[in-house]
């Protein structure tokens, strides 16, 4: 599970870099490349990095346009009682397509993870659980003053 929350942190923090990835407008985090001075990052690494995270917006954003097609399809076909075997069949597919962005994402975090160096990997990661620590911090708090709001009313 930490795994999958520091991959998912660093290919959100990556995607931060003005693409047309629907959260890359979110300033609250940060992205590694705004870390350059403290991370050491090189002038390769980071046009490496770059590389990367490019490559897999742009197979990511592709898949996202196949699966919302594919999602189409399905709700049709539910709506006018397609067949169990075919409504399977797209379902299989959907999953398919999840399954190999997944594993795209992976090849694509051990190819950002190969591009740093140790300490350059366990400064990044202690930097994302200390925001993390914070943004968890930030929700309860909203959280808390939500429902003290609630009660008042």
């Amino acid at each position: 599970m930490k795994r999958f929350v520091f991959v998912l942190a660093i290919i959100m923090g990556l995607m931060l870099m003005g693409t047309s990835v629907s959260f890359a407008e979110n300033k609250t985090r940060k992205s590694i490349f705004e870390f350059k001075q403290e991370l050491s990052l090189t002038d390769k690494q980071e046009t490496n990095l770059r590389d990367i995270v490019t490559k897999l917006q742009d197979y990511l954003t592709k898949k996202q346009k196949e699966l919302s097609g594919l999602r189409v399809e399905l709700n049709k076909m539910i709506a006018d009682k397609a067949g169990l075997g075919q409504i399977r069949a797209k379902l299989n597919n959907m999953g398919r397509i999840q399954a190999d962005a997944t594993y795209e994402d992976i090849v694509s975090t051990r190819a950002i993870e190969k591009e740093l160096t140790e300490a350059q990997l366990s400064k990044w990661r202690s930097m994302q659980a200390e925001f993390s620590k914070n943004l968890k911090q930030a929700n309860e708090a909203q959280a808390t003053a939500v429902k003290q709001k609630e009660g008042a009313k």
